[in-house]
């Protein structure tokens, strides 16, 4: 501005968050819908890897459904506050050495067990609790706390998707499955 504040200019987006397509749906979402926004997803966290940034925070509130032409739901991925640059250790927005980075229900167990040299493999994780919920209708660990979730992000297996909905095919259940693997070398 004319007297030095800076401001920043961000686009509108006119739709709704995933969240709150989740809450709609009432349980898992149909999976011709799922696949076509986790589809999205994937495409828009992957071209953030390919100009070397980790998102670290990836939730259904942090990605928007918006209207682009006749589909109504067109993926942005948003809110890179806690995002890191994938070849240094810089932290964007954060200054703590031993903060916790994300939200429990997505962390990855990497994550959980506090590793700050996360890297592209912690959204993969991400990615697929975001399948896992919009397919079951429900994530994959849940408790009274923080602490209680990344611990079971750590040590627990998630049930079988197809054990919540029978309907997922055996080849999206392997793909969920194997972005939930507790080794990051696995996924």
């Amino acid at each position: 501005l004319p007297d030095g504040a800076m401001y920043i200019v961000m686009e509108f987006l006119d739709g709704m968050s995933l969240q709150s397509a989740l809450a709609a749906s009432s349980g898992s979402m149909p999976l011709g819908r799922a696949m076509h926004i986790g589809l999205q997803l994937c495409d828009a966290v992957g071209e953030a890897h390919a100009q070397g940034i980790v998102h670290r925070d990836l939730k259904p509130e942090n990605v928007m459904l918006v209207r682009r032409g006749e589909d109504l739901d067109f993926v942005k991925v948003l809110d890179f506050g806690i995002s890191k640059l994938a070849d240094t250790s810089a932290t964007h927005g954060l200054t703590g050495t031993a903060a916790l980075l994300g939200t429990p229900s997505y962390l990855s167990p990497e994550q959980a067990l506090g590793a700050r040299d996360v890297d592209a493999r912690s959204d993969q994780f991400a990615l697929g609790v975001i399948l896992y919920e919009m397919v079951t209708g429900q994530v994959p660990f849940d408790g009274e706390s923080a602490v209680t979730i990344a611990l079971k992000h750590v040590s627990e297996l998630p049930t079988p998707p197809c054990a919540i909905n029978a309907a997922i095919s055996p080849q999206l259940q392997a793909v969920i499955m194997r972005s939930l693997a507790k080794d990051p070398s696995q996924r």
